[in-house]
This record gives structure tokens, C-alpha cells and sequence, in this order.
């Protein structure tokens, strides 16, 4: 079985038995940091360690057992007791029919245009003047819904995002801080993605967890192989080998400034990423030489 193809399963489990992964690790009796790990689909654990999972979901659903990770997602998530697989069904439940529908057309058409390795460059709410990065991992699954994981250090978000129109509204969330974040990015009309700009709200990592809304341009940095355990994999070295705190004069003029200028001037209190000041792009097309 692929990593990425157990990984799913995985996340299944846990839901549908509503346990964290914390509490998985404990029951188990392994870190919580290698469950993180199987189900990001970095890694597949042993066959002892798949064993004691095996044991531990037939004590809660009768007759589970090592042959049922080779059935295909559907059949596994019905095997769990859910009535439908993974993708679109998680979301009806809270997006309305119409837009969730226009979402599905939208990826269907679109979601090649965002796929890719982003990072992402934002100010840092700690150091005034100095910018963060973050890495994000951009793809769209079977069911036609745009899934990413956004990661800098130790920290990962895991969501999804809705393409409506010419902007991708997202959340995600951090199930190790238990934390949720929000998104709206300007899109692309035709062409194949490369910069996006838009607003995310989080919160802080301070005793209180301040709420804080936080302007950010992203650029696409690598495309996405088509295979799924080595785009994972490309994801996490990004990860690994970013430094999530920009050297000093690093992040362009340009995008400073237009990081800068999203809190308005005439509204006090509001930020914000106007379309008609988006630096949302395709590629750069190169000049016709003289012939």
C-alpha cells in the first residue's frame, strides 16, 4: 500500500472513531509525532506498529482486520460505517448545494491552474519589518476538491479550499494546537497560476491566541510530479529547508509595499486585498525577440 493511499485511510479512522492523534499515540504507545507522520503519509508504520492499529479499531468495529487497508477508499470508509467516502460528502454538511456544486465545476476546470509547491510571505507578528514564509502544498483530490497542507517548522495545517468565481476561500486546520486558519485569495482567469495575494486569519501563537488577519503573497515555487507520495515528500524537504524567518532585505520592494498598503487608510481597522490592485498573475510572458 502507498503511504499517501494509507494516510487517507488513516485520517478516516480518526474521524469516524473521533479520536486525535494524541490520543491514538497513547494508545498505541507510540510518539504522537510518528502518528503525525503516518498520516501525512511521510511515512508507513511497521507491520507491528499496523498490527496494534488493526487491534485497536476491531475493538471498536467488529470483524476489522488486516485485509481491510487493501480495499479501496470507498469501501474502507464504508467498512468504518460512514455511508459515503471521503471528499464532497465531509462538506455538505455545512457548505450550501449550489456553491459546493460551483466549486466542483470550478476545480474541475481550474484546479490544475493552482497545483504546485507555494511559498507564501507575510509579516511577522513578533518582529517589526522582518516577514515570515511558509510552505504550502497545492492538489486537487478525486472528488474534485482542492486539498492543501501549509507547513513552517513543526506546524502544519491540513484544509481545503472552494474556487469560486476567481477566488479560492479556505480553511484549515492545526490538530496538534487545535487551532483553525481562514483564507481568501485572488485567483487567475485562464492561465496557469504562479503569484497569488490574498488575506488569512489565524490566531497567534501567544498565551491568548489573539485572532490576527494577516496579508500574504504567495509564488509557485515547484510544480507537482503527478505522483502523489513524491509530491508529499518535495513538500516536507520545502518545508525542511526553508528558513521560516526572511533574511533581512530579502522580500522585493514591490511585494513590501503591496503587503503594506492592504490595511486601508480611510477605513481604520480593516485590511484588505483588492482585486483591483491584485498582484494575482500567470507566468511572465517572455518579449518577442527582433527577428
Amino acid at each position: 500500500m502507498r503511504p499517501i493511499a494509507f494516510s487517507e485511510k488513516l485520517q478516516l479512522v480518526l474521524k469516524s472513531l473521533s479520536v486525535s492523534r494524541a490520543g491514538l499515540a497513547a494508545a498505541l504507545n507510540v510518539d504522537k509525532s510518528l502518528v503525525g507522520r503516518w498520516a501525512s503519509g511521510a511515512v508507513m508504520p511497521s507491520e507491528h506498529n499496523r498490527s496494534l492499529l488493526t487491534q485497536y479499531i476491531a475493538q471498536r468495529i467488529d470483524g476489522f482486520s488486516m485485509l481491510d487497508w487493501e480495499a479501496d477508499i470507498n469501501a474502507f470508509s464504508a467498512r468504518l460505517g460512514n455511508e459515503t467516502g471521503t471528499g464532497s460528502s465531509t462538506m455538505q454538511d455545512w457548505i450550501p448545494d449550489a456553491l459546493l456544486e460551483e466549486a466542483t465545476r470550478g476545480a474541475k476546470r481550474r484546479a490544475t491552474a493552482y497545483e504546485g509547491i507555494w511559498r507564501s510571505t507575510r509579516y511577522s507578528s513578533d518582529l517589526p519589518g522582518r516577514f515570515l514564509h511558509d510552505i504550502t502544498l497545492i492538489r486537487c483530490n478525486r472528488e474534485n476538491i482542492i486539498e492543501f497542507t501549509s507547513g513552517i517548522e513543526g506546524v502544519r495545517y491540513r484544509g481545503r479550499a472552494l474556487l469560486l468565481q476567481h477566488q479560492l476561500f479556505s480553511i484549515a486546520a492545526d490538530e496538534e494546537a487545535v487551532a483553525m486558519m481562514f483564507g481568501i485569495f485572488n485567483g487567475v482567469a485562464r492561465q496557469k497560476a504562479e503569484v497569488l495575494d490574498g488575506l488569512s486569519i489565524a490566531t497567534l501563537r501567544d498565551a491568548g491566541g489573539s485572532p490576527a488577519c494577516s496579508a500574504v503573497v504567495m509564488h509557485r515555487i515547484a510544480d507537482l510530479t503527478g505522483a502523489a507520495d513524491a509530491d508529499t515528500q518535495l513538500f516536507e524537504a520545502s518545508v525542511a529547508a526553508q528558513n521560516p524567518l526572511a533574511e533581512e532585505r530579502a522580500v522585493p520592494q514591490d511585494i513590501q509595499d503591496h503587503l503594506a498598503r492592504t490595511a486601508s487608510q480611510d477605513t481604520p481597522g480593516l485590511m484588505r486585498m483588492l482585486f483591483q490592485n491584485s498582484m494575482a498573475r500567470g507566468p511572465l510572458l517572455e518579449p518577442h525577440s527582433a527577428g
